[in-house]
């Protein structure tokens, strides 16, 4: 019924159908007469059907354009917002008209209904002479559609119900606000139009179609960069007025404020306008899909020549159901595509091996002052995308032996790996709940070409189960493509709209291989529940693997190419950041020669597959995606990644800012985390959208996805924190056991110095010590505080060499007192009731310095049966009076 849905059948709903029921009234059986012949009850005679007539829509590029905006500041109870004004812009054939309608009052019931203000932004059209009849089919657009559409009087009832197309066309790659997409590439809205009523009482019927123009912005713009692009000149709010004080700015400044508001609505009208023009005369298409992906996947379609079977080229096939409609006299016969029976017998084994892009931090704190490059990979996805061939399903084979895998193939494995210990950049990636891992050894689904990196680097790998899918034929798939979109590129001026918007068309096309693979919930407006959004047309998770796999390959291959002596800060998808130079990164392994001959598929003049983009001199690596630049280099913008720290709009200098944040950083500090109205509150519980305010706890903490190593304090501006290198960790247990202890040490620490290192440190070996043993370690227990306690076991046990006779509860109480250890004779006696352990005590400064003190005072004490076996030796070396 799903598919009948969506080709224009519906169930009526029950009170259509029935009618409004009716109160009966009481009678009385006294009332009712007794009848000599029973009631014969006839069949009534059925009315005959009447086809609907198809309506016909207006072409999709002849309709008027309603861009709309919403000013609004927080009411004073902070439970919602009271609307200031509404703002109109109606756009047709280029010509423009405006309106900005105030509401009755700014209480919730003073809002206007979207429908009385459509009638009047149209009537306002038409009188300026924009509009010359009116229209049948409108485009409804707003920056950030969620936002504005649900600011009306009674938004909730009469959109969820009865505009059901809101669910069905705005749509969200990133979650941006969760509404789902119920067909995709579908343009239906709705098949209940909305009735409205002008000033003269006659009714007209719309047909809207939504927009969320944000999910059409080039890298998901503000309305003030698209503005920008747009050339549409910005209107400032004069001081000392902002954005949280627009009902003061209203109330003083009318004329002013009116013009403000109406530019926001013009501006994402023009956007939609431009966008619409580049969609028909650009790329040739009938509408305007609802995102940037949708725009990219359409484009794609057309440039290829099979456009009806271009799925087939995904592992679709085409199969056919009958249907029979109540209301039809004939069965209806339903095509649809399907995945085929030989694409799915692997499609969950391709989609274990489809992971994401690598995101690192090899160091941990600021880095010297010298040269610092942040590299890039060129159209890293976009080229790799030129690899994917049509796939022979029919013909995937299983195999165990390694070579099978290697080279530009379609391969998929299960493996077991471990790398030489002394391997800086481990190139298999690890799932984990905190990303991904680069580990020297474990188990993992990956491609053929990670398994190359990993082979070039002497890993010693054990096939547990690997599959490779050949090639139908030598065709790419996505070459026309990005051939077309690469020219037209160039065509534009850089850094145009229409320059940027291509650019983010060519990127995001990729991001259709893999869209639902690992489904994500989203709300759904209408029934109330969330589901998971759907597999775009393209979604294929053989593709996605090879794509990303490749990526991850090429940059494990240039890292492993570093020299040792050179620093790498960090990694992030298809660049990296580190001090050396370009002629010393090894660009001629296979998997840089696979993806360059890709490469200049679409860049023939031939440009190397990495080049420079940012620079600095010193800078700042606090974990994963989280870089801040300390000394920048002349000629540069800084290199900056927050790490998911919200910096104020209105701070200039941010990554100043986040240098600071991170130098004078303390536990306990919190920092702005508030976030936006989350759909299923607003939806169920009828709540404006707002920014819900709180504050979260700072972390930038290093992420511990690699071991930390070698501290040395280093000197940032007239400040010194410590800085730390890393290791991988040798499995993702071990990463996960330190993951878990560093987040619960790092509530009441931060690592900032020698001490902040050796506390850390002292806490993880004890943890690493006690993990086998029944011992439960007190908050903030140093590894000299644990072998005191577990000390005392001995003396009340009279075990490993002590006895009672030696000395009293009273006296060892007071000599533990003494040399820095509070304890009092009770504690002595009550560890008779506890369990004896061994073996449990790590060797570090702390405890080696208590092992001499308790040997100088008990002699006969076989101190070295509170420590670990590992350590004995090394114990006995510290120890020894040479």
């Amino acid at each position: 019924m799903d598919n009948l849905a969506t080709s224009g059948w519906t169930e009526e709903e029950a009170v259509s159908a029935w009618g409004e029921a009716q109160p009966s009234e009481p009678a009385s059986f006294d009332s009712v007469k007794r009848k000599a012949k029973p009631i014969l009850l006839r069949k009534p005679k059925k009315k005959k059907q009447t086809k609907r007539k198809k309506r016909k829509a207006t072409p999709f590029f002849e309709r008027p354009v309603i861009a709309m905006d919403t000013e609004y500041v927080e009411s004073k109870c902070g439970g919602y917002n009271r609307i200031l004004s509404y703002q109109f812009a109606v756009l047709f054939k280029g010509k423009l008209s405006t309106i900005i309608l105030f509401p009755e009052s700014t209480k919730k019931s003073g809002r206007l209904a979207l429908d009385k203000c459509l009638v009047q932004a149209i009537e306002k059209a038409m009188e300026d002479e924009v509009l010359d009849k009116w229209p049948t089919d409108i485009v409804l657009c707003a920056h950030w559609l969620s936002a504005d559409l649900f600011n009306f009087s009674q938004a909730f009832d009469q959109l969820k119900t009865h505009v059901k197309g809101l669910r069905k066309t705005v749509a969200s790659l990133d979650d941006v606000y969760g509404l789902d997409l119920d067909k995709v590439m579908s343009r239906r809205i709705d098949k209940e139009p909305l009735n409205v009523h002008d000033k003269s009482r006659n009714r007209h019927t719309l047909y809207i179609t939504f927009y969320d123009t944000m999910l059409l912005s080039p890298n998901g713009s503000s309305l003030a960069s698209v503005g920008e692009l747009l050339k549409i000149p910005k209107v400032e709010i004069p001081e000392p007025y902002s954005i949280s004080r627009m009902d003061e700015f209203l109330e003083a400044q009318p004329e002013k404020f009116a013009e403000y508001a109406i530019t926001d609505s013009i501006v994402s009208a023009r956007h939609f306008e431009r966008v619409s023009s580049f969609c028909q005369n650009t790329l040739g298409l009938n509408s305007v899909p609802f995102t940037i992906g949708g725009i990219a996947v359409k484009a794609f379609v057309n440039s290829l020549e099979d456009k009806r079977g271009y799925r087939g080229l995904f592992g679709f096939e085409k199969v056919t159901k009958e249907v029979w409609p109540s209301d039809r006299s004939k069965p209806l016969t339903i095509t649809r595509d399907v995945p085929a029976t030989a694409r799915m017998t692997l499609e969950n084994f391709a989609t274990q091996c489809y992971h994401g892009g690598r995101n690192e931090s090899f160091i941990a704190g600021p880095t010297g002052i010298d040269t610092w490059r942040d590299y890039d990979v060129p159209s890293c996805y976009s080229a790799i995308t030129l690899g994917l061939r049509e796939l022979d399903y029919d013909q995937m084979y299983m195999t165990k032996d390694l070579n099978d895998l290697l080279g530009d193939k379609c391969a998929l494995a299960w493996v077991e790996f471990k790398f030489p210990e002394h391997t800086r950049f481990p190139s298999l990636a690890v799932r984990s709940e905190y990303g991904l891992i680069f580990p020297l050894s474990g188990e993992t689904h990956c491609t053929g070409h990670e398994l190359e990196v990993a082979y070039n680097q002497g890993a010693e790998i054990t096939i547990k189960q690997a599959f490779v899918v050949p090639w139908k034929n030598d065709v790419r798939i996505f070459e026309p493509f990005m051939k077309w979109g690469r020219e037209r590129r160039k065509s534009f001026v850089k850094g145009s709209f229409d320059e940027k918007l291509t650019k983010e068309m060519l990127n995001s096309c990729y991001g259709k291989l893999a869209q639902s693979l690992r489904p994500k919930n989203s709300f759904d407006i209408q029934a109330g529940y969330s589901k998971q959004l759907p597999p775009s047309t393209l979604t294929n998770p053989f593709f996605a693997a090879y794509t990303t796999g490749l990526a991850r390959a090429l940059l494990g291959e240039m890292l492993h190419s570093i020299p040792d002596d050179k620093v790498v800060v960090s990694v992030t998808t298809d660049g990296f950041l580190t001090n050396a130079e370009l002629h010393e990164i090894d660009l001629k392994g296979p998997i840089c020669q696979r993806f360059r001959e890709l490469y200049h598929r679409i860049d023939p003049t031939g440009g190397e597959v990495l080049e420079l983009k940012h620079q600095a001199k010193q800078l700042i690596g606090a974990k994963t995606r989280a870089q801040y630049t300390v000394i920048e280099s002349e000629g540069f913008e800084p290199i900056l990644a927050k790490g998911s720290v919200k910096v104020d709009p209105m701070v200039t200098d941010q990554s100043a800012y986040m240098v600071n944040k991170y130098l004078t950083r303390k536990p306990g500090d919190k920092v702005d985390g508030s976030y936006l109205t989350p759909n299923r509150m607003r939806f169920l519980e009828h709540k404006d959208l707002m920014l819900e305010k709180r504050s979260i706890f700072l972390n930038m903490e290093f992420d511990q996805k690699r071991e930390m190593l070698n501290p040395v304090m280093v000197d940032v501006k007239g400040r010194s924190h410590i800085a730390l290198e890393t290791k991988p960790h040798k499995s993702l247990d071990e990463m996960l056991f330190t993951r878990l202890r560093f987040d619960r040490w790092r509530k009441s620490h931060v690592l900032k110095d020698f001490d902040d290192w050796c506390s850390w440190q002292d806490r993880l070996v004890m943890a690493e010590s006690t993990s086998h043993k029944n011992v439960r370690l007190k908050a903030d227990e140093t590894s000299d505080s644990l072998m005191a306690r577990l000390f005392l076991r001995f003396y009340a046990h009279e075990q490993g060499g002590m006895s009672k006779k030696q000395i009293s509860a009273k006296a060892l109480a007071e000599w533990m007192t003494d040399i820095g250890y509070p304890t009092k004779a009770t504690a002595v006696r009550s560890a008779k009731n506890t369990k004896l352990i061994e073996g449990a005590v790590p060797m570090t400064e702390l405890t080696i310095n208590l092992a001499r003190l308790i040997v100088s005072k008990f002699p006969d004490f076989e101190v070295e049966i509170l420590f670990n076996p590992e350590s004995r030796s090394s114990l006995r070396e510290a120890l020894s009076p040479n």
